[in-house]
């Protein structure tokens, strides 16, 4: 960890965020690198609800978040907020260890829609069933992809 980190363990990520098997970590401002302290924690196979709303992840962290076999259970992702792009919708669609994700959140991030096509034809995210993507536009799974936008 550098001198910036803010957190000197994982431990310090936990502590008074893990509530069950949902770990809250909304506005902590988790940079790619504190965030990898997550990545290797086996503590994470706990976590089936993941809430990562209004951080500093972006692409770079979506990637290694993806490439963690701990988040084997997680089925809710929050990514509201991340400075994720198109790219790093893309790293998600690839996503080998989220096979249970069934709910993305990702508003509040510059995507522009090739990454939004990725996740729709994503072979590996089998049981994502719900993402939204900006205010008001959410897309569900029913005998393929469908996204309206709501008042």
């Amino acid at each position: 960890m550098n001198e910036n980190s803010r957190f000197e363990n994982v431990e310090a990520i936990f502590e008074g965020r893990l509530r069950g098997n949902q770990l809250m970590l909304s506005g902590k401002g988790l940079t790619p690198e504190e965030a990898r302290l997550l990545w290797q924690s086996p503590r994470m196979q706990e976590v089936s609800w993941l809430d990562l709303d209004d951080n500093n992840l972006g692409d770079q962290g979506v990637q290694e978040l993806v490439d963690c076999a701990f988040l084997e259970n997680v089925q809710y992702l929050n990514l509201n907020q991340n400075n994720v792009s198109d790219e790093g919708l893309k790293f998600l669609a690839d996503a080998k260890y989220l096979d249970k994700l069934k709910r993305l959140h990702l508003k509040g991030n510059p995507i522009k829609g090739e990454g939004v096509l990725a996740l729709f034809n994503s072979a590996t995210l089998v049981s994502l069933s719900t993402f939204q993507i900006h205010d008001g536009w959410t897309c569900k799974k029913r005998e393929g992809w469908r996204y309206k936008p709501q008042a």
